[in-house]
C-alpha cells in the first residue's frame, strides 16, 4: 500500500519520469525519425494504445493504492510532452492545444498536495479510456465501430468529467475552488466541441464505401 500524504520530491519522481521519457523518445525515433518513420508516425495507433492502455491500468492501480499516483502522472506527462512538441513541429494547432492543456493538468495536479491526496489525476486519466475505441473505429470505419466510439467518448469525457469535477470540488473540497478548475473547464469545452461534431457524424454517418459511391455518382 502507498500513501500520497508524504511530500513528493524531485528524487522521488525523477526515475519514473526519466524512464517514461526515454520510452516515448524512443517511440518517437522509431515512428518519426528512423528510416522507416513517417512525419505523422507519433500519431500512430500502436503508440496511442500503448499510452492509453498502460495509463488506465496505472490509474486503476493508483486508485486502489497499489502504486503511487506519480507513476501514471510521469507516464502521461512525458507522453504529452513529446506529443505536444511533435504537434508544434507539425503545426497541428488543435492537437497541440489538447496536448498543452493535458500537460498543464498533469503537472499542476501532480504538484498540488490536496489533489494528490485525492488522487485527482488518476481519476482524470479515465477520460483516456475512450481512445482505444477511437483507434478501433479508425481501422474499421463501420457504423457499429463509430457507435462504440461515440458511446465511450460520451461516457468517459462528456459524462465522467463533470461528475468527477463536481465530486472533487463540491464533495471532497466542500465548494472550495482552486486554479485547477480553469484548465479543467478548457479541457471540457474542447471535448464538447468534438462531441457536437461527433453527433452530426453519428446522424449522417456514411461508410467509406458509401462515400465512394456518392463520389462516383457526382462524377457521372
Amino acid at each position: 500500500m502507498t500513501t500520497e500524504e508524504e511530500e513528493i520530491t524531485i528524487q522521488t519522481i525523477l526515475p519514473p519520469l526519466l524512464l517514461s521519457l526515454s520510452i516515448w523518445t524512443t517511440c518517437y525515433y522509431i515512428s518519426v525519425l528512423s528510416p522507416t518513420g513517417k512525419p505523422t508516425g507519433f500519431e500512430s495507433i500502436w503508440i496511442s494504445n500503448l499510452h492509453t492502455l498502460t495509463l488506465v491500468t496505472m490509474a486503476s492501480l493508483s486508485l486502489i493504492e497499489v502504486i503511487p499516483e506519480y507513476i501514471p502522472s510521469c507516464w502521461s506527462t512525458s507522453f504529452f510532452l513529446v506529443d505536444t512538441l511533435d504537434c508544434i513541429w507539425r503545426r497541428d494547432v488543435m492537437w497541440g492545444f489538447h496536448g498543452i492543456i493535458s500537460l498543464v493538468l498533469n503537472v499542476c495536479t501532480a504538484s498540488h498536495g490536496v489533489h494528490r491526496r485525492l488522487r485527482s489525476a488518476s481519476k482524470g486519466f479515465f477520460t483516456e479510456a475512450s481512445t482505444p475505441f477511437l483507434n478501433y473505429w479508425k481501422t474499421h470505419k463501420s457504423f457499429k465501430s463509430y457507435l462504440l466510439f461515440f458511446v465511450s467518448f460520451t461516457a468517459c469525457r462528456i459524462l465522467w468529467v463533470p461528475y468527477f469535477v463536481y465530486n472533487t470540488y463540491q464533495i471532497h473540497l466542500h465548494g472550495e475552488i482552486d486554479y485547477l478548475i480553469w484548465p479543467s473547464v478548457l479541457f471540457y469545452l474542447l471535448q464538447l466541441a468534438w462531441w457536437v461534431k461527433m453527433v452530426g457524424m453519428l446522424v449522417w454517418y456514411k461508410t467509406p464505401d458509401e462515400l465512394e459511391k456518392e463520389r462516383k455518382k457526382k462524377e457521372w
